[in-house]
């Protein structure tokens, strides 16, 4: 079933090249670094960092999303016999398509339509590509959402001290991206040492969140009544 590894390794190939991209700016004896564009660039190197660790993030989640999804299909499990949450991503379509219609039609061909996929026990239509975005822009309550999808508790437990700084990573990153901040201004608010015992503190605990999604995710019943 679910080998967390992968997920595992391209996490810290990312995270790597995080570290590379700090210690070029923060340990380079080249004169780059000691003129007066120095101190700015280093603090833009502390600002990126933070963005890319959010990149890691997402990344991580999509992919851990996409693969347990592939693997519901994969079993050859009627949506009749998918947990609740799996259900949700087989009907998706028809639930988009319920917004669109007519009263009458809902309780004519669409809602019969919906109750077909629903009941259906030979075929298991999860599209992969799915991913249930919640509006929050990666906060906590995206991995909330997850975890009440695939039943695997409370992620706070999981992630423990990145639950706590998660929202202000998502924030900070939005507003680089956005164009609200500069990197350097976010970089302003962290020391290279807070900023990599951030990025160890991530490593960890993301791959405390593999490793327990591997754990629930190993029997068929992971994925079906």
């Amino acid at each position: 079933m679910f080998k967390g590894q992968p997920f595992k390794q391209e996490l810290s190939l990312r995270l790597t090249a995080i570290r590379r991209l700090l210690y070029a700016t923060h340990n380079s004896t080249g004169h780059a670094w000691d003129d007066a564009s120095g101190p700015a660039a280093r603090r833009d190197a502390l600002g990126l960092g933070e963005l890319l660790m959010f990149a890691c993030y997402e990344n991580l989640i999509t992919s851990i999303c996409r693969r347990l999804l592939e693997i519901a299909l994969k079993l050859r499990v009627g949506n009749r016999r998918l947990k609740r949450g799996f259900q949700l991503f087989a009907i998706h379509n028809q639930l988009q398509s319920l917004s669109k219609v007519s009263e009458r039609k809902i309780w004519q061909e669409t809602g019969m339509r919906l109750l077909d996929t629903i009941l259906d026990s030979r075929n298991c239509s999860i599209n992969p590509d799915l991913f249930p975005v919640d509006g929050s822009f990666m906060r906590r309550s995206q991995i909330e959402l997850l975890f009440q999808l695939f039943e695997l508790g409370d992620p706070g437990l999981i992630l423990k001290e990145v639950w706590g700084r998660l929202d202000t990573i998502v924030a900070e990153r939005n507003q680089i991206a956005h164009g609200n901040l500069t990197s350097e201004e976010v970089g302003r608010r962290y020391s290279i040492a807070e900023i990599n015992d951030l990025i160890n503190l991530w490593e960890q605990r993301w791959c405390d969140f593999i490793d327990h999604i591997e754990s629930s995710a190993q029997t068929r019943n992971f994925f079906r009544i």
